[in-house]
């Protein structure tokens, strides 16, 4: 008796499971019997009409097929080229003509200034030696420890000469001078320019006492004349003197 009843009880699971499943797969087969009708009749309808393209209308691009990127090679970059830009502006010929000839200019004007610097370095200063306890000969002659030194350039009165005043009276002119020279040099030093042969017993010289050319200094205060008219510094202060009427020039009109 029991066992019928648990057969029973199976063959009831069974029916009832049937009964399920065949509620499932009817609306099923349904919906998939619906759509192939669908599908059939789309194919058997005409087509709609197209419309007329515009002669404006651009053409659809095509589509764009997928490519895996891993299988393309990577092309190396490329500068592009003046004549493959339509935008590219091409220098002018004759623009570049200029500047290159400018270039050339200013390149051969700054060679020939380092050329100038070079020639100019290349000659060496004159030597120069320092003179003490200088005794004053006359307004253009000087003397230290038995060596005389005449200053180049210009034309001095001996000591003892004499000079005509305004009144026509002499006075002495070539003392003067020499006294005027001794005052400048008092018992400073004196810097002259040696010959390119060396330092001589008896020499003519370029010379200075605190940075004051001794040959400039006397022309302009009147008390020599410059034997080199050529020399402008000279030729200047002797026109200065001569108008101020200054040491030699006194008694001048």
């Amino acid at each position: 008796m029991e066992l019928a009843s648990r057969i029973f009880s199976i063959l009831l699971g069974l029916a009832v499971m049937v009964f399920f499943l065949w509620l499932v797969t009817i609306p099923v087969g349904f919906g998939e019997a619906w759509w192939a009708r669908q599908q059939i009749s789309s194919r058997t309808k005409p087509a709609p009409p197209q419309i007329a393209a515009s002669p404006t209308a651009q053409p659809a691009p095509p589509p764009l097929q997928s490519t895996p990127t891993a299988a393309l090679p990577s092309a190396p970059p490329q500068a592009a080229s003046p004549e493959a830009s339509p935008h590219a502006v091409l220098p002018s010929t004759g623009e570049g003509k200029r500047h290159l000839l400018a270039g050339e200019k200013a390149e051969a004007e700054r060679i020939a200034a380092l050329n100038a610097k070079g020639a100019v370095a290349a000659t060496p200063p004159p030597k120069t030696k320092l003179y003490y306890q200088i005794t004053v000969r006359d307004g253009g002659t000087l003397e230290s420890g038995g060596v005389v030194i005449r200053l180049v350039g210009i034309a001095a009165r001996d000591a003892e000469a004499t000079c005509k005043g305004k009144d026509g009276k002499p006075w002495r002119c070539g003392a003067a001078a020499r006294g005027a020279l001794t005052h400048l040099i008092r018992t400073r030093a004196v810097t002259c320019e040696l010959p390119k042969s060396g330092e001589q017993k008896d020499f003519a010289a370029r010379c200075t006492v605190a940075g004051t050319d001794l040959s400039t200094w006397m022309v302009r205060q009147g008390w020599a004349e410059p034997n080199v008219p050529s020399e402008p510094p000279l030729a200047d202060a002797a026109q200065a003197a001569k108008q101020e009427h200054a040491g030699l020039w006194r008694g001048a009109e």
